[in-house]
């Protein structure tokens, strides 16, 4: 099976799709930490433009972090939809400046595991999950 086609009608499905969604989240937070690292370490600039770009990585990394706890949760609709959408502006940047091809092609992956992961806790918030559709594969 594809990883963008999850199976969120039963409990598994929604659950694992959500805790896909917080790795997802937890890889793209060790990316920012790695772009902040090669932002300190190529910037010949001034140091106030330097403070700024940390401190907008740094917001990055946070939501990037908090959305994969609370998608491990299997909570964080919102706070996964703000990583999603973070994510979606950075593949933007990349398409605008021609930066990265690799990384938007890793960005994309991550994206499709980011709202697969808010699809399955959003599914989890509903409760509507079908039990007995696990227990059919064993009868």
């Amino acid at each position: 099976m594809a990883f963008w086609n999850t199976d969120l009608t039963t409990q598994d499905g929604a659950e694992g799709a959500a805790q896909n969604g917080g790795f997802a989240c937890f890889i793209a937070a060790g990316l920012t930490v790695v772009g902040m690292a090669m932002l300190v370490a190529m910037y010949n600039g001034p140091v106030e433009g330097l403070v700024g770009g940390i401190a907008g990585v740094a917001s990055e990394t946070v939501v990037f972090t908090v959305a994969g706890f609370r998608l491990r949760a299997g909570k964080g609709v919102i706070w996964g939809g703000v990583a999603a959408l973070l994510l979606i502006i950075e593949m933007v940047m990349k398409l605008v400046t021609m930066t990265g091809i690799a990384g938007i092609v890793i960005n994309f992956v991550l994206l499709a595991f980011m709202i697969n992961g808010v699809r399955g806790a959003l599914a989890l918030r509903r409760g509507d999950l079908d039990v007995e559709e696990v227990a059919k594969v064993f009868d």
